[in-house]
């Protein structure tokens, strides 16, 4: 099997990976690509284990203008693509209808047949978690009446079309962020990396396969735009308290019927949203921006960083001092 990629932000022509059927591997690879030309900083970093591929694309371009990704393959693949930061398209070279987009915090599982693929990035900042796999791999894993109930998809393969299991993209949400995050910060080496990436990886394509479509249509437009507020202004002022009263003033809503909005839209509740938000900034801080514990656990409203320590390892099953060795 083997997949090139090609774009006028790489220094080299055309980047080649080859690998076994059904990527068998029997140990972690893992590869780190750095090689892009002036006014593009960040990399793409890769890892592989036993039936999956991993490419994780985090970089920044100076020029706001969309850049396009060729990438050729000559197997059948399955794509599950977790977009965290950036708007995304994708279509099959010289067939202008296939066509589907991803937007920030959403993700899609495509079916991509052997051919020429290009990938257009919308935004300058590029935050984009591909996984490939194959059918077998489905097949060892989960039931696949989602594939056999789906009569486009079968019509799809049969033609060797592009197609997309979720018409709009689903909703990234909290659990998913979470999984994401516990994977791109991986503390563990060897052996045991092998394995957390593995059982990493496999959850979250598991996961988000059975994790319904968000009913939005339940909630009346107003009541999600208020949400979204609520959502921005957390993010935004994580180091202040924030409390019910606090955070259903903002857009009017009575306590009990913010609690009860947030958590059906969000699956869970309030607080336990704030802290996994700030253990995942805390989790930025520490790893790509030197912070110390104490530093990162006070940015994100710890006034304790005992009480912080005591929350991340409740929640990742690991210290944040692992975490600063790993970096």
């Amino acid at each position: 099997m083997e997949i090139r990629f090609k774009s006028s932000e790489y220094n080299e022509d055309e980047v080649v990976k080859s690998f076994q059927t059904d990527f068998k591997t029997s140990h972690l690879i893992e590869d780190e690509y750095k090689n892009f030309k002036k006014g593009v900083t960040g990399g793409v970093k890769e890892f592989q284990v036993n039936n999956i591929l991993a490419f994780f694309q985090n970089y920044t371009t100076d020029k706001p203008h969309d850049h396009t990704l060729q990438v050729v393959q000559n197997e059948s693949l399955f794509l599950l693509q977790f977009v965290i930061n950036g708007n995304f398209s994708i279509s099959v070279e010289g067939e202008n209808q296939d066509f589907i987009t991803i937007k920030h915090n959403k993700y899609n599982l495509l079916y991509l047949p052997a051919s020429k693929h290009l990938f257009t990035y919308h935004n300058q900042n590029k935050q984009i978690l591909n996984i490939y796999f194959t059918e077998s791999f489905l097949k060892q894993k989960m039931d696949l009446a989602f594939i056999k109930n789906a009569p486009d998809f079968l019509n799809a393969k049969r033609n060797k079309k592009l197609y997309s299991f979720f018409k709009d993209g689903l909703y990234l949400n909290t659990q998913l962020r979470n999984i994401v995050n516990e994977l791109l910060n991986c503390s563990f080496d060897g052996i045991t990396k092998k394995s957390y990436l593995e059982s990493k990886l496999t959850e979250l394509i598991l996961v988000s396969l059975h994790t319904e479509k968000p009913r939005l249509e339940k909630f009346k437009k107003e009541d999600l735009e208020s949400l979204l507020v609520i959502e921005n202004y957390i993010k935004s002022h994580l180091n202040e308290e924030l409390n019910i009263e606090k955070l259903s003033l903002l857009v009017g809503f009575n306590t009990s019927k913010f609690k009860t909005l947030f958590k059906e839209h969000y699956g869970m509740p309030v607080f336990k949203y704030i802290t996994s938000v700030r253990i995942e900034k805390a989790i930025e801080l520490i790893s790509k921006n030197n912070y110390t514990i104490s530093q990162a656990s006070y940015e994100v409203g710890y006034k304790n960083p005992q009480h912080f320590t005591v929350a991340f390892k409740k929640k990742l099953g690991y210290l944040p001092s692992q975490l600063i060795k790993s970096s």
